[in-house]
């Protein structure tokens, strides 16, 4: 089963031309480089970065505001082509859907992308009285693919997969940058393809891949042609463990954006392992590929193949959902420091720990975003259990201090313990901040379970025996109720009780977390069906 695509603008080439003299619009007097940028810029998709954690950032353009310029123009349509075709999603269709598809509005992907229209060279901008290209121009044709810089493939649909339609398609888009595919849940019995991309397409350096298994070493085809990457996300996938570690190597100095979502490691089923009590085969678990009744098994991604990643990587933005521990921080911070998003959780319990990896995330200077979960999370399942924050109030007061870049931060925990100076620390410095640089605020705050500490303990070193002291004398005095938060005006309408965010649509929030604290995430808010 192959690819569909709804109808796409193909302009038949048929405008009577005008045989009225008329003068050239000022328009058509302009360089194919200027009106290219303003195209370019009048269809630019505007995307809020300060708000959105996304590993897949296309498309680029609006593609009806694009098909509206195209339309006006011969010249328009041969300027906008390459941005038309820039960014494209194919959907593989429900397989009782195939006997509904009408021809005359769907049509196969790979039959599109090998069309062929006409290109304008930007250093020829000889142009006919009406803004027409001419006929030396129409003479430069290309294959729609090749103008293709992104490519969604949505493969979520059914199991069916056609080698020769992914293998022809790869051909096509000679061009790539980025690729996304999404693939049914089920395993194949055969490799996913991968190969053909990164085969075919040298200039690929973004991948987005989900439901994609290594069993018959899709990955290494990233080794086999050298192709190092700039961003990678990976959900529910899993890989061999030697792959990872070759990996790791190509994508040492490139690799900017990290996705990692339920990623497994496929071990060596001929590993040399004569004990089976180790840390390995404890976590291990045995997946039956019920297509090919192979025997995988899987385990986490151990520490120690994290360490070797975050040695000095240099990321700017990482996400995990592999629970950490200080250590791990320690490293992520230390060989990323120019992290400007991150979204982690931590498994710390000890208030001295949990404490020093608050104190790390203050050294991110230049963070905007921070997701922050503090959890107990199993590594072969869904199943986690929310931990509280044992650190001392000081020590987010410290955070706050310190984050004068951050525009949306998100915590969750079963517990925080805080005082009113945090939140004025947090917004008060904010706002001076952007008086002096024209900085945007912080607009998105979300805390779960904020417990008010009436009488903060303050210390003037970090001593683990002072910030231990101070947890547990702070601890036998929280409050969790809304009244003491009430006091300050400034914030009052931020505090929520459960029922309240309830009432709002936030369906995020636990019966536990007696208060919360909701700045933004309007985009958040579920409708009630009471």
């Amino acid at each position: 089963m192959a690819e569909t695509c709804s109808s796409l603008l193909i302009v038949t080439h048929s405008f009577k031309k005008s045989t009225a003299p008329q003068e050239l619009p000022h328009i058509f007097r302009l360089p194919n480089e200027i009106l290219e940028e303003i195209i370019r810029t009048t269809a630019r998709v505007e995307r809020d970065e300060d708000r959105q954690f996304l590993g897949w950032q296309f498309p680029e353009h609006q593609h009806t505001q694009m098909k509206q310029i195209a339309l006006s123009c011969r010249r328009f349509y041969a300027l906008c082509i390459p941005y038309l075709w820039r960014d494209k999603e194919f959907i593989l269709p429900r397989e009782d859907d195939e006997t509904k598809i009408d021809s005359r509005t769907v049509q196969l992907a790979t039959d599109i992308l090998s069309r062929q229209t006409h290109l304008i060279n930007n250093s020829n901008n000889t142009v006919d009285d009406d803004g027409d290209i001419t006929k030396q121009q129409r003479r430069n044709k290309r294959h729609f693919g090749a103008f293709v810089r992104s490519l969604c493939r949505d493969l979520t649909n059914g199991p069916h997969y056609d080698m020769n339609n992914s293998r022809l398609m790869a051909e096509l888009v000679c061009n790539l940058r980025a690729l996304r595919i999404d693939f049914h849940p089920k395993a194949r019995a055969e490799h996913y393809g991968l190969k053909f991309f990164v085969q075919s397409c040298p200039m690929l350096d973004e991948l987005y891949l989900e439901n994609c298994r290594d069993t018959y070493d899709d990955f290494a085809s990233l080794l086999q042609y050298n192709r190092p990457l700039t961003s990678l996300t990976l959900l529910c996938c899993t890989i061999k463990e030697q792959t990872w570690h070759q990996l790791i190597e190509l994508n040492k100095k490139s690799l900017k954006k990290l996705l990692l979502q339920r990623v497994l490691i496929e071990e060596d089923p001929n590993k040399n392992d004569n004990s089976n009590t180790g840390p390995s085969s404890l976590s291990s678990t045995i997946i039956k590929n019920i297509t090919t009744a192979s025997i995988v098994p899987l385990i986490p991604i151990p520490h120690t193949a994290y360490d070797h990643l975050f040695y000095n990587q240099q990321l700017t933005h990482l996400a995990l959902s592999d629970a950490i521990c200080y250590p791990m921080l320690n490293r992520i911070v230390t060989g990323s420091p120019q992290l400007l998003k991150l979204a982690i959780i931590i498994k710390e319990s000890d208030p001295i720990l949990t404490t020093r990896c608050i104190l790390l995330l203050a050294q991110l200077r230049r963070l905007r975003i921070l997701s922050l979960a503090f959890r107990s999370v199993h590594p072969l399942s869904t199943d986690y259990e929310r931990l509280p924050c044992r650190a001392p109030s000081q020590a987010w007061t410290y955070f706050a201090q310190h984050m004068m870049d951050l525009r949306l931060i998100h915590v969750s925990a079963s517990q925080l313990l805080l005082t009113h100076d945090f939140f004025s620390t947090l917004f008060n410095q904010q706002q001076q901040q952007q008086q002096l640089s024209f900085k945007k605020l912080l607009s998105q705050v979300m805390l779960h379970h904020v417990t008010h500490v009436a009488t903060p303990i303050s210390f003037d070193a970090w001593t683990d025996q002072q910030v231990l002291d101070a947890y547990n004398k702070e601890i036998a005095i929280t409050q969790d109720i809304m009244d003491p938060w009430l006091i300050n005006n400034d914030w009052q309408g931020y505090f929520l009780t459960y029922d309240q965010a309830q009432e709002k649509g936030f369906r995020c929030f636990e019966q536990e977390d007696h208060v919360c604290f909701v700045k933004g995430f309007e985009d958040w808010c579920e409708p009630s069906y009471k």
